[in-house]
């Protein structure tokens, strides 16, 4: 049974595609079996890799189309360690389903008073869910960030105010994510900090799978893309051996 992580978010344009396509390359460049699931009704991803890639493959990259399922809950039996649902951009029925059958939900936020009205309604629904699965995990990475924004701080302190987990790691706004896009995934390009943040964010998610608590907030992991090749072919296992599904 895989572990399933989805990400979402009730608003457009705060990079969920990008981020559900980067974890999932990070895990396959890794040796793991992993996939992202497209159920975002514009079909970003499937539209990506059914134009440059094929059998569902572009770069590191592996697609679970929309059409290979006919329920959420059949995501559980599938035969990839770790699956990442890049979910629709509003509050829809099917969101419900893929909380319910979730381990854990990725929603990414940049840093504006408007970004932060619109996280609410999804944490609210996300409430909600877990009063049906209380043991379902909730973290919010703030996404998109500007070196030269000083409403981090700020940010950061309301987030911690609605009890769910910040992640650790902050992913910068880089253009090598949209242009990375070309040939595959972010680690297909040569931008080895762009990789390095999708690493240290595909890491931090794992070790609150794991139950591992940590108190600082954007504190980047001492880890790098290079060490992570030298880590166990497939991080995952520890985890999926703890009862988290």
């Amino acid at each position: 049974m895989p572990i399933i992580i989805a990400v979402a978010h009730q608003k457009g344009g705060v990079g969920k595609s990008t981020l559900a396509a980067n974890l999932s390359a990070y895990f396959v460049k890794n040796g793991t079996n992993s996939a992202v699931v497209d159920a975002d009704i514009q079909g970003s991803i499937t539209n990506l890799v059914d134009t440059f890639g094929e059998n569902d493959a572009f770069g590191s990259i592996r697609l679970i189309p929309r059409t290979a399922y006919d329920r959420f809950e059949e995501l559980k039996d599938r035969p990839e360690d770790i699956l990442f649902i890049d979910t629709p951009p509003y509050l829809s029925t099917d969101l419900d389903d893929i909380f319910l059958n979730s381990d854990y939900v990725l929603v990414p936020t940049k840093i504006s008073p408007l970004d932060m009205l619109a996280i609410e309604a999804t944490i609210e629904l996300l409430d909600d869910v877990k009063e049906k699965k209380p043991e379902l995990l909730v973290g919010i990475v703030i996404n998109l960030v500007n070196k030269s924004e000083g409403f981090l701080e700020h940010i950061k302190e309301h987030l911690k105010g609605r009890g769910v987990i910040i992640q650790d790691t902050v992913i910068t706004k880089r253009t090598e994510f949209q242009r990375s896009f070309l040939s595959g995934s972010i680690f297909e390009s040569p931008d080895k900090k762009a990789q390095k943040e999708i690493a240290e964010l595909a890491e931090d998610i794992l070790m609150k799978l794991e139950g591992v608590e940590q108190e600082t907030i954007g504190t980047p992991v001492e880890s790098s893309v290079e060490e992570t090749a030298d880590a166990p072919t497939n991080p995952v296992e520890e985890t999926k051996s703890k009862s988290i599904v």
